[in-house]
């Protein structure tokens, strides 16, 4: 279980129960900063940013790879077929597609190719909470589809363990019952 509290708005605390999915929608850029703040200083936890978060000058390779070789993180079976498997799970269509994206630069992706990236690469970091920071916002339709699709990635992966989204919208997932909305 994750303590979300947050002093100084009006006091909320929660407890974020293991297993579920989690729609946090904030009223505020100073309550999402507060937000992550706190739920990110707790062990165990990994944010996809809104804006990917990725490092300009390395490749999506690298930006995958990088902390979890940083943190000494074991992943079972091959790297570079992990990251291949996920990034076909979350929609890409073939290893010409991976291949491509996997050697452009940040500046070369689109705003979902970003949040595609990094959610791969929270994937790799085993999270017992994983963040999803306004991963909605921002996307056409089809990339709408198909970013809702992470979370279901997650699921496959750590079924018993915790995701939320951060977001000025409510989103509800009528194919999740595990998922709660908390208006904050």
């Amino acid at each position: 279980m994750f303590t979300l509290s947050l002093h100084g708005e009006e006091g909320t605390q929660a407890l974020l129960q293991s297993g579920y999915s989690y729609c946090l929608v904030v009223r505020s850029e100073s309550q999402r900063s507060a937000l992550l703040k706190n739920l990110g200083e707790q062990t165990g936890v990994v944010i996809v940013p809104h804006n990917g978060g990725l490092i300009s000058n390395l490749r999506v390779w690298e930006n995958i790879v990088l902390p979890v070789q940083y943190h000494g993180i074991e992943v079972a079976g091959k790297l570079e077929d992990n990251v291949a498997q996920l990034l076909v799970q979350c929609g890409l269509e073939d290893e010409v597609a991976v291949s491509e994206l996997l050697l452009k630069l940040p500046d070369q992706l689109s705003l979902y190719e970003k949040r595609l990236v990094s959610f791969v690469r929270a994937m790799l970091m085993s999270p017992e909470l994983i963040i999803y920071d306004s991963m909605l916002e921002g996307l056409s339709r089809k990339e709408l589809a198909r970013a809702v699709g992470f979370d279901r990635v997650f699921r496959l992966y750590f079924p018993f363990r915790t995701s939320v989204l951060v977001s000025f919208e409510e989103y509800r997932d009528k194919d999740n019952p595990k998922q709660l909305v908390i208006q904050l």
